[in-house]
């Protein structure tokens, strides 16, 4: 991992916004589904940190890695290409709960971003179709992602932040099934 790379990716600060450039670029998911493509990835993601704050997860990948992805706002994906700013911890920094879950290393400080786009497609479906379909969701219950949901808690703190749990309509019904599950659970669909 070359230097200049880490210098224009990590901030001096415990936490700044920082700018994409020609070293690096990023790719942020819902903390809720993404943790289902963090897990996927396993060994083969690069460095990824967590924002509790916005509620992501972001991934640092090769410049221009996500050129050609679609626009997936349905999804709550944020593509930062060079020029975009993004909030970034130091490496020791844990600010408001902004912390790396993988700090970039020496072999792992890049996510490939065909890897990354597999997973988030098996995840939640091809991006090229995200635009005309439904969020998606995490159920509460059974920790699948859907389209299909029912909102079963929201709180909000003083400070603005919001969070909002959801279930999949079988488990809302209760009846165990999967018909919402776009998760492959071993359940007949």
């Amino acid at each position: 991992m070359s230097g200049h790379v880490l210098a224009s990716l990590l901030p001096k600060q415990p936490l700044d916004l920082m700018r994409a450039d020609q070293n690096w670029n990023a790719v942020a998911t819902p903390d809720d589904w993404g943790r289902h493509v963090l897990d996927a990835l396993g060994d083969h993601t690069g460095a990824v940190f967590e924002d509790p704050v916005r509620q992501e997860l972001v991934w640092i990948i090769p410049p221009g890695g996500a050129d050609a992805w679609p626009a997936a706002p349905p999804l709550g994906m944020t593509l930062y290409r060079a020029g975009d700013r993004l909030t970034v911890p130091r490496l020791d920094g844990d600010r408001g709960g902004t912390r790396w879950i993988h700090p970039p290393e020496a072999d792992r400080l890049f996510t490939d971003a065909d890897a990354l786009r597999r997973e988030v497609e098996a995840v939640v479906g091809p991006l090229d179709e995200a635009a005309d379909l439904a969020p998606v969701r995490v159920c509460r219950f059974c920790a699948t992602t859907t389209r299909d949901h029912v909102v079963v808690d929201a709180w909000e703190s003083s400070n603005g932040l919001r969070r909002i749990s959801w279930a999949c309509q079988p488990c809302w019904r209760d009846t165990g099934g999967s018909a919402g599950h776009l998760l492959d659970t071993g359940k007949p669909r």
